[in-house]
Formats: structure tokens, C-alpha cells, sequence
């Protein structure tokens, strides 16, 4: 059976040898074999998604027709081996597959409930290129202007934008925990699942808060500028902070242009180097959404006139930002 992506073992690409996957036994030739892909060969387990350079979802591949037509579309038995990308090239959109993972040999062997694969599509003066990294090699391939076309003007149309989990859900995995685009544009397959199965972010109490600051403050304002919320207690300041997980945060070079505010929440803590009790403004996050993805713009203020303020942009997980939200609509 044909699958979508041979995502397991994509760098035997460039060796000639293509197709471990989910439980495809075919060999796949990129030298004059023609693509022919059948209804029935498609899982309706699998979906595909163009992603933009600022890691926005404009277009999702979910149904099994459309998914054949991408696949037609993109002509892979007439894309050619090239040894590197023109410098002036620039990156279009990254395209990124998930598909269950079915094949009884696969699922004893304990590969992942998920298979993800993806390849940046690049463009120079007409011409398209695609990367297709793997454990940081890449394979670099010319493809047919028609089939960077399709793919252009896909991502141009858009389309409505689903939940992952709620994707995954629908394939009976609930707990898969791909939350956004961050995680699956900037981390290789198996990193992705590594991370997801290890809590590795760090736990807060309130006597550790202490030892920074033996009084804190956190309030949250809605974005219509109205306090919402306050917290004093340096055990309910600790469970925020577990809850919002800053290890898993993805920093970004900039937010969207276009995107929603939705709360802002600002930290304060003592002041040093002075006998006086007097709170002051640590940190101030600000919260954005757009197309039901979530980012924060991190501000730690500088009290010198002769330094900026530091300012950092992060991609977060639906989950943390949906709960953040949620506090933040609490009146």
C-alpha cells in the first residue's frame, strides 16, 4: 500500500532507496516512474499542512481526495537531486505529513502511534527547490515549476484550519501532544516524539520563589486593559508557573503581523538593594493569538536609561495558551 510520506527513513532518499514507512513494502523510483495513487490507497488517517517561515498553518490536506490530488500534484518522480539550493533561493512554505502508524510489523517494533515528515519549499526566480531534512543531513531536490505552483497557490487559497489533537483524537490517539507548528517545523521527527514523552520542564514551589523574591505579585489584564486577576500567594504564583511551562516555549525572530491580544500579565517582584518593601515590575508577558495559534511577547524591563529593554518572542503550546486565556477571561 502506498502511503503519503516515507517518513521513517527519509534520508535513504539520497542513497536511491525510498520506502520505509508506516507498512509500505514499495520502491519508489525518481527516474521516469509515473505517480498513480488509488482511493483506496489512501489511509484517512493522514493529513498534510503548508506552514508559512513564521510557523503559521495556512493550508491543511485532510481529506482523501485532496490528499490524491497533492500527491498528483507534486510530480515527485520528476523532481531531481541537486547538490545544494541557489543562496538567493528563499524559503516559500514547509510542508509537514502526519499519518498513523498502522502496519502491525511497525507498531511491534514500537515506532510511534504518528509518523511526521517535512520539506521546506524553496524559490529562485521561478524555479523550486525542496530540503528534506533528516538527523542533520539534507537532500536537496529541483521539482517541476507546476508542482511549485500548486503548492503556491494552495497556501495562497488557505483553508480552514482544524486541531491537531482533535485530528489525532478522531484517529482514537488522545494523547499524541503535538501542539503547534514550533514543534514539528524546528525539531526533527524524533526529537518531536523524545520530547513529547518526557516531562522535562522544571516544577516551581513557593519556597523556591522565596529564595528570589520573599514577596511577589502577578496580575493579569484582560485586552481591554481591565484587571482580571491578582495573585499574592507564592504557592498559587508557583502553580501558574508550572502550569505555563517555560521550557517548552519555542523563542521566534517575530510575532505575525497580523494577530489578536489577548491578555497581558505582569510579574512584579521586590526591589533589590534597598531596606524599602517595594514591588516592582519584573517581567510582563503579552499574550497573541492568531489562527488558533498562541505566542507570547516577553518583556523584561531594564531600569537603566542607557539599556533597552529586553524582548523576546516565543511560540506556545494551544494548551498553555488556552489556559492562560482562560484566566484571563475570568471575570
Amino acid at each position: 500500500m502506498r502511503k503519503l510520506y516515507k517518513n521513517f527513513i527519509r534520508s535513504m532518499v539520497a542513497a536511491g532507496c525510498i520506502c520505509l514507512s508506516t507498512g509500505c513494502g514499495t520502491v519508489k523510483s525518481y527516474s521516469g516512474a509515473e505517480t498513480t495513487v488509488n482511493a483506496e490507497e489512501i489511509s484517512e488517517e493522514q493529513f498534510l499542512e503548508i506552514v508559512s517561515p513564521e510557523k503559521i498553518v495556512l493550508c491543511q490536506v485532510v481529506e482523501p481526495n485532496d490528499v490524491i490530488a497533492f500527491i498528483q500534484n507534486e510530480k515527485m518522480e520528476e523532481w531531481e537531486y541537486v547538490s545544494e539550493i541557489p543562496m538567493q533561493a528563499e524559503l516559500q512554505y514547509i510542508i509537514i505529513s502526519y499519518e498513523k502508524v498502522t502496519e502491525k510489523f511497525w507498531v511491534e517494533k514500537g515506532a510511534p502511534e504518528i509518523s511526521i515528515g517535512k520539506y521546506a519549499l524553496y524559490e529562485d526566480n521561478g524555479e523550486f527547490y525542496t530540503e528534506d531534512a533528516f538527523e542533520g543531513d539534507s537532500t536537496y531536490c529541483r521539482i517541476p515549476v507546476s508542482a511549485g505552483e500548486y503548492i503556491m497557490k494552495l497556501a495562497e487559497n488557505g483553508s480552514d484550519i482544524l486541531y491537531k489533537n482533535d485530528i489525532f483524537a478522531s484517529w482514537g490517539i488522545n494523547d499524541f501532544g503535538i501542539e503547534n507548528e514550533e514543534e514539528a517545523v524546528l525539531k526533527e521527527p524524533d526529537e518531536i516524539l523524545k520530547s513529547e514523552n518526557e516531562d522535562d520542564y522544571h516544577l516551581y514551589s513557593a519556597d523556591e520563589l522565596a529564595k528570589v523574591s520573599k514577596e511577589q505579585k502577578l496580575e493579569i489584564f484582560d485586552q481591554d486593559s481591565e484587571l482580571v486577576c491578582t495573585m499574592k500567594d507564592l504557592e498559587e504564583i508557583a502553580a501558574f508557573r508550572n502550569q505555563i511551562k517555560r521550557e517548552t516555549w519555542l523563542e521566534m525572530e517575530c510575532l505575525p503581523e497580523e494577530k489578536s491580544n489577548i491578555c497581558e500579565i505582569t510579574i512584579y517582584q521586590l526591589e533589590r538593594h534597598t531596606r524599602e518593601k517595594n514591588l516592582i515590575e519584573n517581567e510582563k508577558l503579552i499574550l497573541f493569538e492568531t489562527q488558533n495559534q498562541y505566542y507570547i511577547h516577553d518583556i523584561i524591563p531594564n531600569y537603566s536609561e542607557d539599556i533597552d529593554d529586553m524582548e523576546t518572542f516565543y511560540s506556545i503550546s494551544n494548551d498553555i495558551g488556552n489556559y492562560i486565556k482562560k484566566l484571563a477571561n475570568q471575570n
